[in-house]
């Protein structure tokens, strides 16, 4: 009799430890699922920060070597902001950071608005907003690409 129920009691244990083993076998395999998912989301965001970098870096070089009209300077910022929206945040922090880009963009854009529907400026006083613009925005850029 004591040797049946120490036979049932050695069987159950290594039942209890084979079911114990494939269940941590199991979250282990979801465990590398989700770490894999995890590394691919962020290669994206890379990949996406760095086309964002990438964009700005371009509007700044253009800014520095080219004469830019104000509707290829709307149309950088234009682009700029696609990236910026393009961009997933993962914590508060980077949502205001994002959405401060985006407030500052619009205010740029905003400027050119009004200068390119402004008639009564003459031709020299708008040359220099423009060119007051284009120093604002490559500040702009510069400080972005040191964060």
């Amino acid at each position: 009799m004591h040797t049946l129920f120490f036979l049932v009691a050695v069987c159950s244990c290594v039942a209890i430890t084979g079911c114990t083993l494939a269940k941590l076998q199991q979250e282990s395999g979801q465990m590398e699922t989700r770490i894999d998912q995890k590394e691919q989301d962020l290669r994206q965001l890379e990949n996406r920060q760095t086309v964002l970098l990438a964009e700005r870096q371009k509007l700044l070089s253009e800014l520095d070597n080219k004469q830019m009209t104000l509707s290829e300077l709307n149309t950088g910022l234009d682009r700029l902001r696609k990236e910026n929206a393009r961009l997933q945040v993962d914590n508060e922090r980077q949502q205001k950071e994002k959405q401060r880009a985006e407030a500052d963009i619009q205010k740029f854009q905003a400027e050119i608005s009004r200068l390119n529907s402004d008639d009564r400026l003459p031709d020299k006083v708008k040359r220099e907003r423009i060119e007051s613009l284009k120093k604002q925005i490559k500040t702009y850029l510069q400080l972005m690409l040191t964060q």
